[in-house]
């Protein structure tokens, strides 16, 4: 051993993982890195969230596994408004609906057709939940050029992630890609309506956007 070579036994291995801020250059790694079959993490409006290919099989096996989910668990899919024709049977009043909530806080159950190339992300539901919001993962999206999947970032049974660093706790080297938003500004996901059914029906409620100020925002439009 070479006189001035100093070796550290308490030095600690690099993580696999790589820790980004949230910025162009971010967006355009995590997407090359979605392209790749790999997970991202990200931050939404509210939380943390896993980002993956919706049409990568593989991709979506591995996210379910590092949750914890089953196998058969649908996952939320983000894509624009014009994208959902593609992939689902909307009528008239739905197309109205889905163009007063996308881009929103809102998450919506459309009829998935029956043979999609998003069966995999959507597993044996007949729906897809279709997520589309002004936030990182809207840029993410524009960058990425494909249909994202996403879920909240966190293991099954325990809180969402609300920082990086809980987001690290949960999935260490089992992500690919952390991009840091800062803290996040709610503590939990986004509400879920269904709007096959008339009227809508809240499917899952959220504090920061109240099933009551959908129904107010519906009547207003003459969609109750």
């Amino acid at each position: 051993m070479a006189m001035n070579q100093v070796v550290n036994k308490n030095a600690q291995p690099e993580p696999a993982y790589q820790i980004m801020k949230v910025s162009p250059e971010a967006y355009e790694k995590a997407a090359q890195a979605i392209r790749d079959g790999k997970i991202v993490v990200m931050p939404t409006l509210t939380i943390y969230v896993l980002v993956c290919d919706a049409f990568n099989a593989s991709a979506l096996k591995r996210l379910r596994e590092i949750r914890h989910s089953p196998a058969d668990k649908p996952i939320t899919i983000v894509m624009d408004k014009s994208k959902i024709p593609e992939y689902a049977v909307i009528d008239d009043r739905q197309q109205k609906i889905i163009d007063i909530f996308s881009p929103s806080p809102v998450s919506m159950y459309v009829q998935k057709k029956e043979k999609t190339p998003l069966d995999a992300a959507t597993a044996s539901s007949d729906a897809i939940v279709v997520y589309f919001q002004d936030s990182p993962i809207r840029d993410l999206y524009e960058c990425c050029g494909t249909i994202l999947a996403i879920s909240s970032s966190n293991t099954k049974a325990l809180l969402a992630a609300k920082t990086i660093e809980e987001s690290i706790a949960y999935f260490g080297e089992n992500v690919d890609l952390y991009i840091d938003g800062g803290p996040a500004k709610g503590d939990n996901a986004s509400p879920h309506i269904d709007i096959r059914t008339k009227p809508v029906e809240s499917r899952r409620a959220a504090t920061h956007f109240p099933f009551e100020k959908i129904k107010a925002i519906l009547t207003e439009h003459g969609l109750e």
